[in-house]
């Protein structure tokens, strides 16, 4: 770890300090968030259109092949699981960890 992801870690925990969270509950949610940021990023960075092209190409042949290996799989992109989406990745899964962030802060306690 560097100084500035010291920093960002500090900033995370003086944001969570508040919320009621124990330490090692805030540096979990830290953790989680900026795994999926990290997540996020990384896919963004490492995106090429043609690769993903040729990916997709040679992906759906072998589907096409062994769909029986894999029938899930298969019917979930038949049903567009993957299709282009203007949801973005990073808003829909920091909404679902904010969601379970919440439920966590809503629960019975006996913290002080």
């Amino acid at each position: 770890m560097g100084p500035n992801q010291l920093g960002w870690l500090d900033a995370a925990l003086a944001a969570l300090e508040p919320s009621g969270l124990t330490a090692a509950e805030q540096h979990r949610v830290f953790v989680l968030v900026a795994g999926l940021v990290r997540t996020v990023a990384q896919q963004d960075a490492d995106f090429d259109e043609q690769h993903s092209q040729e990916w997709n190409s040679l992906t759906g042949e072998l589907l096409d092949r062994h769909a029986d290996r894999f029938p899930t799989l298969t019917r979930a992109i038949a049903a567009g699981a993957f299709a282009p989406d203007p949801v973005d990745p990073l808003d829909f899964g920091l909404a679902r960890i904010l969601d379970g962030v919440q439920l966590l802060l809503d629960r019975p306690t006996d913290r002080a």
